[in-house]
């Protein structure tokens, strides 16, 4: 018979026969991942290794960590350029606005004023007109008109004053 057969037994057991003793040498041993680095750095004392390898390994991870500390700290530092940069944007930004609505409301004022500047010209008007005239209903609804529209013009603005100084304190 050739060597590459198998011969077959004629035992009836179904159990499977154990390795022999001398065939295990060629197996490695597997107790988990700390034993094995304990062996690497602590090696038997039937067996001389060289602590070289450990060293190494241990180099590379600090080395690793140091490299990933110093990449985490230049990002967070980036970032945060970034976002101080953008906040002085936003700032500036909100500075100009803050002027273009101060001159909106010195605009808004100065009418409001002549507005009743004018009002009250018109209601002085209005008085000397009705003494010297003494009873035409025309001019003085003319001059009712005039007021009533100067009145609602006061109002508009007075209402637009509101909401520039709304405006302003929300900023």
């Amino acid at each position: 018979m050739s060597d590459k057969y198998v011969s077959a037994s004629s035992t009836p057991s179904t159990t499977l026969r154990l390795p022999e003793q001398g065939r295990q040498g060629g197996k490695r041993r597997r107790n988990g991942l700390f034993a094995s680095l304990v062996r690497a750095i602590a090696p038997r004392t039937d067996e001389k290794r060289s602590l070289v390898p450990a060293v190494m390994a241990v180099l590379l991870w600090g080395g690793l960590a140091c490299a990933g500390y110093a990449f985490a700290v230049h990002t967070l530092d980036k970032q945060q350029q970034f976002v101080n940069q953008r906040i002085q944007e936003v700032q500036a930004q909100n500075e100009q606005q803050m002027r273009q609505l101060e001159e909106q409301l010195a605009l808004v004022q100065d009418e409001m004023k002549q507005v009743q500047n004018g009002l009250a010209n018109l209601q002085e008007d209005l008085q000397l007109t009705g003494e010297t005239i003494g009873g035409t209903n025309k001019t003085k609804q003319a001059l009712q008109d005039r007021i009533d529209q100067l009145n609602k013009q006061l109002v508009e603005l007075k209402a637009s004053l509101k909401k520039l100084e709304d405006a302003a304190r929300a900023w």
